[in-house]
C-alpha cells in the first residue's frame, strides 16, 4: 500500500473518531475543500473547524474503503459511509472523494455525496 493509501485511511479514521484535528493535520495551510454543493472551505482552520461541527451532524460514521486509485498528484477514493437515520434506520452511503496533492499535504478535497438520507 502507498503511503497516500495510509494517508486515506488514516484520514477516514480520524472522522470516524471524530478526531479533526488529525484529519486537518493532512491538509497544506491554504488548502481548500467541498463537501457537495456547500461552499468551498479555505484553509486548514476552516476544514477542522468545519469538520469537527458536522460530528455532531450524525451520530456516528464508518467509513468502508471500497477503491483508492492515483494518478499523478491526484486519489480517487470510493466509500460506503455507513450510519443512522435519526429513527436508528441504518445507512449506506455512497461517497466519493476526489483528492489533489502537492507532495504529502493535501491542497483540494472534494466530497461527491448525498447526505439527505442521514438528515431525514
Amino acid at each position: 500500500m502507498s503511503t497516500r493509501h495510509d494517508m486515506v485511511h488514516a484520514m477516514c479514521a480520524a472522522v470516524d473518531a471524530g478526531d479533526a484535528e488529525s484529519f486537518g493535520s493532512w491538509f497544506a495551510d491554504d488548502a481548500t475543500y467541498r463537501f457537495g454543493n456547500s461552499e468551498t472551505l479555505i484553509g486548514r482552520d476552516a476544514i477542522v473547524a468545519a469538520t469537527a461541527g458536522a460530528a455532531g451532524t450524525l451520530p456516528w460514521v464508518r467509513h468502508v474503503i471500497e477503491q483508492i486509485v492515483e494518478m499523478d498528484d491526484q486519489l480517487f477514493c470510493r466509500f460506503t459511509i455507513q450510519t443512522e437515520a435519526p429513527d436508528g434506520t441504518a445507512l449506506a452511503l455512497p461517497c466519493v472523494t476526489v483528492i489533489q496533492m502537492a507532495g504529502d499535504r493535501v491542497t483540494d478535497y472534494r466530497v461527491h455525496m448525498d447526505l439527505t438520507p442521514a438528515l431525514k
